[in-house]
């Protein structure tokens, strides 16, 4: 405990895990709007299925993952968070690089060089802003499930 400020170290650590994930996600947020953009630019459409799965995973729950994180319910934040930037990850390594598709990056409708490389670039910062959010959530629930296990029934900020 911060004599001081009356704060103990484990408060500050979370505090400092929820901004640090916030602003995963903020960044996430931009890079999938920037990305957008660039498909409509490029003609690139998804699908129906596809457009259903990427607002909800993209957008929606790690929005829901982020206003949980600022309550009593940080595990569940986590795990929400987990999933859906892990899904992401997946989901975008395989339709930009794998899947032969309108969305793959070596084979993008006819259009302007430069706006290729936007939209290349677009999905190589988001795959790497995903791997970071998913490998951050799942550090932080190992690091909560520790303090649970060794403070038994204590409450966590």
């Amino acid at each position: 405990m911060n004599v001081a400020t009356g704060v103990s170290g484990s408060a500050m650590k979370f505090a400092a895990t929820r901004l640090a994930l916030t602003a995963l996600a903020a960044a996430h947020l931009i890079v999938t709007i920037w990305h957008g953009e660039l498909r409509r630019e490029l003609a690139a459409a998804l699908s129906p299925e596809q457009s259903f799965f990427t607002y909800l995973v993209f957008i929606l729950v790690p929005l829901l993952a982020v206003g949980l994180l600022w309550t009593r319910h940080m595990r569940l934040a986590l795990w929400l968070f987990l999933t859906a930037l892990g899904a992401s990850l997946i989901f975008s390594i395989y339709y930009r690089y794998v899947f032969i598709s309108p969305d793959n990056i070596h084979r993008l409708p006819a259009g302007i060089g430069a706006a290729h490389a936007r939209f290349a670039l677009s999905a190589a910062i988001r795959a790497l802003i995903d791997l970071a959010s998913a490998l951050g959530a799942a550090f932080v629930l190992g690091w909560h499930h520790g303090l649970s296990s060794t403070f038994g029934a204590q409450r966590h900020p």
